[in-house]
Protein backbone atom coordinates (compact mmCIF):
# COMPACT_ATOMS: atom_id res chain seq x y z
CA UNK A 1 0.00 0.00 0.00
CA UNK A 2 1.68 3.31 -1.06
CA UNK A 3 2.26 5.84 1.49
CA UNK A 4 -0.77 7.63 2.25
CA UNK A 5 0.09 10.73 2.57
CA UNK A 6 1.23 10.83 -1.54
CA UNK A 7 -2.04 8.77 -2.13
CA UNK A 8 -3.87 11.65 -1.53
CA UNK A 9 -2.13 14.01 -3.14
CA UNK A 10 -2.23 11.93 -6.04
CA UNK A 11 -6.04 12.09 -5.83
CA UNK A 12 -5.66 15.50 -5.24
CA UNK A 13 -3.72 16.11 -8.67
CA UNK A 14 -5.70 13.79 -10.37
CA UNK A 15 -9.08 15.50 -9.74
CA UNK A 16 -7.60 18.96 -9.84
CA UNK A 17 -6.87 18.07 -13.33
CA UNK A 18 -10.35 16.59 -14.04
CA UNK A 19 -11.98 19.98 -12.96
CA UNK A 20 -9.62 21.96 -15.21
CA UNK A 21 -10.46 19.98 -17.97
CA UNK A 22 -14.04 19.96 -17.24
CA UNK A 23 -13.98 24.03 -17.31
CA UNK A 24 -12.09 23.99 -20.41
CA UNK A 25 -14.61 21.75 -22.14
CA UNK A 26 -18.01 23.95 -20.59
CA UNK A 27 -15.74 27.22 -22.31
CA UNK A 28 -15.89 25.27 -25.13
CA UNK A 29 -17.90 22.96 -25.53
CA UNK A 30 -17.29 22.37 -29.68
CA UNK A 31 -13.71 21.60 -29.35
CA UNK A 32 -14.48 17.75 -29.45
CA UNK A 33 -10.58 17.19 -28.26
CA UNK A 34 -11.57 18.90 -24.74
CA UNK A 35 -14.38 16.53 -24.33
CA UNK A 36 -12.26 13.83 -25.07
CA UNK A 37 -9.49 14.96 -22.67
CA UNK A 38 -12.10 15.39 -20.14
CA UNK A 39 -13.02 11.95 -20.29
CA UNK A 40 -9.56 10.65 -20.38
CA UNK A 41 -9.15 12.44 -17.17
CA UNK A 42 -12.16 12.00 -15.56
CA UNK A 43 -12.08 8.15 -16.35
CA UNK A 44 -8.40 7.99 -14.66
CA UNK A 45 -9.27 9.78 -11.17
CA UNK A 46 -12.48 6.97 -11.13
CA UNK A 47 -9.71 4.44 -11.19
CA UNK A 48 -7.80 5.92 -8.60
CA UNK A 49 -10.64 6.27 -6.50
CA UNK A 50 -11.65 2.83 -6.85
CA UNK A 51 -7.46 1.77 -5.92
CA UNK A 52 -8.16 3.52 -3.57
CA UNK A 53 -10.84 1.84 -1.46
CA UNK A 54 -11.07 5.30 0.60
CA UNK A 55 -14.62 6.08 2.56
CA UNK A 56 -17.23 8.36 0.84
CA UNK A 57 -16.41 10.98 3.37
CA UNK A 58 -12.94 10.84 2.99
CA UNK A 59 -12.89 11.20 -0.71
CA UNK A 60 -15.79 14.10 -0.23
CA UNK A 61 -13.27 15.78 2.27
CA UNK A 62 -10.40 15.61 -0.74
CA UNK A 63 -12.92 17.03 -3.87
CA UNK A 64 -14.44 19.72 -1.59
CA UNK A 65 -10.42 20.76 -0.51
CA UNK A 66 -9.51 20.56 -4.34
CA UNK A 67 -12.76 22.31 -5.57
CA UNK A 68 -12.67 25.60 -3.23
CA UNK A 69 -8.81 26.04 -4.33
CA UNK A 70 -10.10 25.21 -8.40
CA UNK A 71 -12.87 27.77 -7.19
CA UNK A 72 -10.17 30.69 -5.30
CA UNK A 73 -7.79 30.23 -8.50
CA UNK A 74 -10.67 30.55 -10.96
CA UNK A 75 -12.06 33.97 -8.66
CA UNK A 76 -8.50 35.44 -8.62
CA UNK A 77 -8.05 34.73 -12.50
CA UNK A 78 -11.38 36.05 -13.17
CA UNK A 79 -10.64 39.17 -10.66
CA UNK A 80 -6.98 39.97 -12.19
CA UNK A 81 -8.54 39.62 -16.11
CA UNK A 82 -11.44 42.41 -15.08
CA UNK A 83 -8.31 44.37 -13.38
CA UNK A 84 -6.33 44.56 -16.72
CA UNK A 85 -9.41 44.84 -18.64
CA UNK A 86 -11.26 47.82 -16.82
CA UNK A 87 -6.69 49.27 -17.19
CA UNK A 88 -6.83 48.94 -20.85
CA UNK A 89 -10.21 50.43 -21.18
CA UNK A 90 -9.10 53.39 -18.96
CA UNK A 91 -6.04 53.78 -21.39
CA UNK A 92 -7.35 53.49 -24.32
CA UNK A 93 -10.90 55.49 -23.07
CA UNK A 94 -9.85 58.88 -21.85
CA UNK A 95 -11.47 59.07 -18.77
CA UNK A 96 -14.12 61.65 -17.48
CA UNK A 97 -11.46 63.47 -15.23
CA UNK A 98 -8.77 63.80 -18.10
CA UNK A 99 -11.03 64.98 -20.52
CA UNK A 100 -12.60 67.36 -18.68
CA UNK A 101 -8.76 68.72 -17.16
CA UNK A 102 -8.08 68.47 -21.02
CA UNK A 103 -11.06 71.15 -21.56
CA UNK A 104 -10.17 73.51 -19.06
CA UNK A 105 -6.48 73.40 -19.79
CA UNK A 106 -7.60 74.14 -23.04
CA UNK A 107 -9.63 77.03 -22.14
CA UNK A 108 -7.32 78.49 -20.30
CA UNK A 109 -4.97 78.41 -23.60
CA UNK A 110 -7.34 79.80 -25.60
CA UNK A 111 -7.83 82.30 -23.09
CA UNK A 112 -3.93 83.30 -23.13
CA UNK A 113 -3.76 83.11 -26.92
CA UNK A 114 -7.11 85.66 -26.42
CA UNK A 115 -9.11 83.39 -29.00
CA UNK A 116 -12.21 81.69 -26.98
CA UNK A 117 -14.48 79.63 -28.90
CA UNK A 118 -17.40 81.71 -27.33
CA UNK A 119 -16.12 85.19 -26.46
CA UNK A 120 -17.30 85.05 -23.47
CA UNK A 121 -14.79 86.31 -20.57
CA UNK A 122 -14.02 83.39 -17.59
CA UNK A 123 -14.41 85.31 -14.07
CA UNK A 124 -11.97 84.92 -11.86
CA UNK A 125 -13.84 82.48 -9.69
CA UNK A 126 -14.37 79.96 -12.58
CA UNK A 127 -10.27 80.84 -13.82
CA UNK A 128 -9.19 80.07 -9.78
CA UNK A 129 -11.87 76.68 -9.41
CA UNK A 130 -10.43 75.55 -13.17
CA UNK A 131 -7.23 75.70 -11.77
CA UNK A 132 -7.75 74.00 -8.72
CA UNK A 133 -9.77 71.40 -10.41
CA UNK A 134 -6.23 70.57 -12.71
CA UNK A 135 -4.16 70.96 -9.85
CA UNK A 136 -6.33 68.12 -7.38
CA UNK A 137 -6.20 65.97 -11.21
CA UNK A 138 -1.91 66.53 -11.29
CA UNK A 139 -2.29 64.90 -7.70
CA UNK A 140 -3.91 62.21 -8.53
CA UNK A 141 -2.75 61.04 -11.31
CA UNK A 142 0.95 62.30 -11.55
CA UNK A 143 2.86 65.25 -13.58
CA UNK A 144 3.64 62.53 -16.59
CA UNK A 145 -0.17 61.80 -16.94
CA UNK A 146 -0.47 65.85 -16.69
CA UNK A 147 2.44 65.98 -19.17
CA UNK A 148 0.77 63.82 -22.32
CA UNK A 149 -2.32 65.88 -22.02
CA UNK A 150 -1.33 69.20 -22.05
CA UNK A 151 0.87 68.41 -25.14
CA UNK A 152 -2.20 66.67 -26.35
CA UNK A 153 -4.25 69.92 -26.03
CA UNK A 154 -1.66 72.11 -27.81
CA UNK A 155 -0.85 69.90 -30.86
CA UNK A 156 -4.85 70.39 -31.02
CA UNK A 157 -4.72 74.12 -30.62
CA UNK A 158 -2.20 73.91 -33.32
CA UNK A 159 -4.09 73.31 -36.15
CA UNK A 160 -6.65 76.02 -35.63
CA UNK A 161 -6.59 79.21 -37.50
CA UNK A 162 -4.21 80.95 -35.35
CA UNK A 163 -3.06 84.43 -36.43
CA UNK A 164 0.99 85.21 -36.27
CA UNK A 165 0.85 86.36 -32.74
CA UNK A 166 -0.97 83.62 -31.25
CA UNK A 167 1.26 80.94 -33.06
CA UNK A 168 4.09 83.13 -31.69
CA UNK A 169 2.56 82.72 -28.08
CA UNK A 170 1.60 79.26 -28.49
CA UNK A 171 5.14 79.07 -29.31
CA UNK A 172 6.14 80.67 -25.74
CA UNK A 173 3.07 78.32 -23.72
CA UNK A 174 4.77 74.82 -25.49
CA UNK A 175 8.09 76.24 -24.35
CA UNK A 176 6.87 76.96 -20.75
CA UNK A 177 5.67 73.17 -20.74
CA UNK A 178 9.17 71.89 -22.03
CA UNK A 179 10.39 73.93 -18.82
CA UNK A 180 7.76 72.73 -16.51
CA UNK A 181 8.41 69.13 -17.30
CA UNK A 182 12.13 69.68 -16.67
CA UNK A 183 11.47 70.85 -13.38
CA UNK A 184 8.98 68.30 -12.61
CA UNK A 185 10.52 65.28 -14.35
CA UNK A 186 13.78 66.20 -15.10
CA UNK A 187 15.82 64.62 -12.05
CA UNK A 188 14.02 61.79 -13.23
CA UNK A 189 14.94 61.29 -16.75
CA UNK A 190 18.52 62.82 -16.47
CA UNK A 191 19.23 59.62 -13.78
CA UNK A 192 17.44 57.23 -16.42
CA UNK A 193 19.60 58.94 -19.10
CA UNK A 194 22.91 58.58 -16.87
CA UNK A 195 22.32 54.96 -16.35
CA UNK A 196 21.70 54.22 -19.98
CA UNK A 197 24.99 56.20 -20.62
CA UNK A 198 26.90 53.92 -18.22
CA UNK A 199 25.84 50.80 -19.86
Amino acid sequence: MPDTQDFETELANKYADFLSAKEKEMLNPDQEGLKWKRQKLESLYQDTVLKSKYPKEKLQTIEDAVQKEHDDGVNQSEQFKQAYKQNVLEKLQPTKEATHFKNAYKQQVLEALAKQPDEKEASPEDVQKREQEMAAFEEKHGYEKVYELKREVLDDIKDMDLTPVQKEKLSQIEKDLENEKEMKLGKKQSKTHEQEMDM
